[in-house]
């Protein structure tokens, strides 16, 4: 079975940086906090998501690391309806093949820490890539003049979305197996 212990330094660094993403994205909203599907589904099911993993870091990732299933459902709930609700207006098979995905990041999550699968790899990894991807693909280029300058409100929720990809990788590296 698949425990974390909260003194490894990956796991403190996990929870530190889902405390970050969670000042990153309530800053991100700070001017639309009044309305309230922006406060609900943008800024309370990240915030909790966040707030709830590193509850169970600390509380309960020693013996009952499962409970970390929740959190990461809300997770990937918030990622959900940013998709559908993003503007820039996706294909409708881009949307069911990404809410596809982010079931099946649902499904290997609890499957690992159930410890039917047995190893903590595919999930770094797999929060890994996306992380990499946005440095590499969407903000180097900002970043180097190559694309078009953004908002700080967007670069704060970016912040906040890399690092809950990277708090992700740290947590599913900080597993370890209890013999």
């Amino acid at each position: 079975m698949f425990y974390v212990d909260a003194r490894r330094p990956s796991a403190i660094a996990s929870m530190l940086v889902f405390a970050f993403s969670i000042i990153m994205q309530i800053m991100g909203y700070a001017g639309r906090l009044n309305e309230p599907k922006v406060a609900v589904l943008l800024v309370l099911l990240p915030v909790l998501s966040d707030f709830l993993m590193i509850i169970v870091i600390l509380k309960f990732g020693k013996n009952a690391l499962w409970l970390s299933t929740f959190p990461v459902i809300l997770g990937v709930l918030y990622f959900a309806y940013k998709l559908v609700a993003d503007p820039r207006g996706a294909s409708l098979a881009h949307h069911i093949a990404s809410v596809v995905l982010y079931m099946m990041i649902i499904a290997l999550w609890a499957l690992t820490v159930l410890y039917v699968i047995k190893t903590k790899w595919i999930l770094t990894i797999l929060f890994m890539i996306p992380f990499l991807k946005h440095i590499c693909m969407d903000d180097i280029p900002v970043l180097l003049g190559m694309a078009d300058p953004v908002p700080t409100s967007i670069w704060l929720k970016e912040f906040s979305m890399l690092g809950m990809m990277l708090a992700l990788s740290l947590c599913a590296f900080s597993f370890e197996v209890d013999n």
